[in-house]
Order: structure tokens, then C-alpha cells, then sequence
């Protein structure tokens, strides 16, 4: 057996990278949301609704309150101590990853996640996010955490803890690209022949990185079902979550090379079958009640991936 990291370790490795990535997403869709606050041509129905559901735990009735409430929204997100999924929380929960796992990372990254934890912690930001410093607060987070994603791709060297940190960083942008994709589909009723515009789409697509890629990509299609051809079947897109699912099972081949534990077997083809399902799915033809279903399941089986993967190799005896 090829594994030969201590389980705390490879834990703080793979949850490292999902809270960095969580937070990463989660910034990139704040910051959408909020420059698109200022157009009022966009006739918008959502506000932050779908940042709201997706990435804190408020209520159904606290969410409706708040959608357009950028300022409850931006200290909420960005610095709330009392909001779990604050940028200010989760860096925190990945710096102590980050430290349980040091000699496993590079000193360059560390030094980056310690310097963004001090930056997050300075006692007067929230009172800089109520001015019009805000913009550029926002903004430097996301430069901040392109960096980061640099300083991993260049400094970290392959091998185990580069496999933990890479399948967690893209079980959670899997579950992020599903999610954001439910957000904007769930109150249309996932009709692909619909007439939803471009405007309507652009706010999912800036949150998951693919605006430029979608407006070069010439095709006559309806917005509604091209959108799907990007977000989730598009092998060259790095937030589809075909793309995801390939690296995913790129790092667990690595992972279980030489490794015959039937557990191990067992959880590859579980892997295995999870993709198939969405590589198989004939897209062209795709029905409204196909697009919900391959949502739902793929994130409810790769939940359940992520916990059985949990189980297997960080089980603390």
C-alpha cells in the first residue's frame, strides 16, 4: 500500500485546500453580485439570494430579508465572527490546517495564508466595508486568492499531500459549479428552451469564472442549454464539473496506485460510476427533467463520495 501520510495530516491537506477553495468561490460570487448591484438595467429578481443559500445558514425568511441588503451581505460574508462560512472564519479553519500540515506545505504558502489571516483579523475592516473602500477590499481578496492558487500550482511539490489538497480543492468546486448551476436553474424549472437572456446567465457565469470563455464559444443554441454545455459537460473549462470530476479521479488513481485494500477498490468504482453518469448523459438531447436529475444526483452522490473518502483515510484510531 502506497499511503504513507498520518491521517491528521492528509486531513489538514484536503480540508486546507476546501476552505481556501470554498472561500474562493464564495468571494468571486460576492464580488459578481455586487458590482452588478450598481446596474439597474439588469432587472434583477435574486439580489444575493443565491450567495445567501448556497454559502451561509440563515433562514429562508432571513434570506429574503437580506437578498438586496449589500450592506448586511458584504460584512456578513466577508468578516461576520458569528457566520460559519465567513471568509474571515473559513481562513481561519484553513491557517490551522494549514499549520497542523507544515511540513507538508511550502513555506511560500504559509507565509500567504498568514499574511491573508492577518488581513482578514485587522480590528478595522468591517468598519471599512460600510465606505467606499469596500470595492477594493473585495477585490484584493479575489487577487489574493489567484495568488494563493499560483503559489499551490508553483511551490507545492506532487505527491501526497499535493493528491489530498487537489481532490479536496475540486470536491468543492464540483459541489460549488452544482450548486451556483441549481441556483439559476431552480426558478426557471430548469427549462432548457427558455428564453432567458444573456443578462440573466451572466451573474452564474462571472461567479464560476466562464463569461469570456461563453461569449468566444459561437453557437446558435438558446442561452438556457448552452449554459449547461459550459457549466457542466465541458471538458476545457476548468469550473465544469466534467472537468472536476476528470481530475478527481486523476488524484485517486495516484492516490491508490499499488493500493489493494478493497476498500480502496470499492471507493474508486464508486468514483467510477459517479462520472459515468454525468460523461454518459447525452446533453444534446437532455430533458428539463434530466438537467434537475444529474444536478441533484451528481451532488448527493458526490457528498457521499467526499464522506466515505473522509471515513477511509482519516479516521483517527
Amino acid at each position: 500500500m502506497k499511503v504513507h501520510m498520518l491521517s491528521r495530516v492528509a486531513d489538514g491537506m484536503f480540508w486546507l485546500n476546501r476552505y481556501m477553495e470554498r472561500t474562493d468561490g464564495m468571494l468571486l460570487t460576492l464580488n459578481t453580485l455586487y458590482i452588478l448591484s450598481f446596474d439597474k438595467e439588469s432587472g434583477d429578481s435574486q439580489g444575493y439570494k443565491p450567495l445567501l443559500e448556497y454559502y451561509t445558514d440563515l433562514s429562508h425568511n432571513q434570506i429574503i430579508q437580506a437578498q438586496y441588503d449589500t450592506s448586511f451581505v458584504l460584512k456578513y460574508i466577508v468578516c461576520d465572527s458569528q457566520n460559519n462560512n465567513s471568509v474571515k472564519n473559513l481562513i481561519i479553519k484553513a491557517r490551522e490546517n494549514a499549520r497542523g500540515s507544515q511540513d507538508k506545505i511550502t513555506k511560500e504558502l504559509w507565509e500567504h495564508i498568514n499574511a491573508l489571516y492577518h488581513f482578514m483579523n485587522a480590528p478595522d475592516l468591517p468598519k471599512k466595508l460600510e465606505t467606499s473602500e469596500a470595492l477594493s477590499i473585495i477585490s484584493k481578496l479575489n487577487k489574493e486568492f489567484l495568488m494563493y492558487n499560483g503559489i499551490l500550482q508553483v511551490t507545492m511539490p506532487r505527491g501526497l499531500g499535493w493528491w489530498f489538497s487537489s481532490i479536496g480543492k475540486h470536491i468543492e468546486r464540483c459541489l460549488q459549479t452544482i450548486s451556483m448551476t441549481q441556483a439559476y436553474f431552480a426558478p426557471i424549472h430548469y427549462d432548457l428552451e427558455g428564453k432567458e437572456d444573456l443578462l440573466y446567465w451572466r451573474k452564474l457565469l462571472l461567479s464560476l469564472s466562464g463569461y469570456e470563455l461563453y461569449l468566444k464559444s459561437y453557437s446558435n443554441i438558446p442561452h438556457n442549454r448552452k449554459v449547461v454545455q459550459q457549466v457542466i459537460f465541458n471538458k476545457d473549462f476548468a469550473h465544469s464539473v466534467i472537468y472536476t470530476l476528470t481530475l478527481i479521479e486523476n488524484y485517486l488513481d495516484s492516490l491508490f496506485e499499488d493500493n489493494n485494500l478493497s476498500e480502496a477498490r470499492t471507493l474508486r468504482n464508486q468514483f467510477g460510476r459517479l462520472k459515468s453518469s454525468v460523461e454518459f448523459t447525452d446533453y444534446h438531447n437532455l430533458t428539463n427533467q434530466q438537467l434537475e436529475d444529474v444536478l441533484n444526483n451528481t451532488k448527493a452522490q458526490l457528498i457521499e463520495f467526499s464522506t466515505d473518502f473522509s471515513k477511509l483515510f482519516f479516521s483517527y484510531t
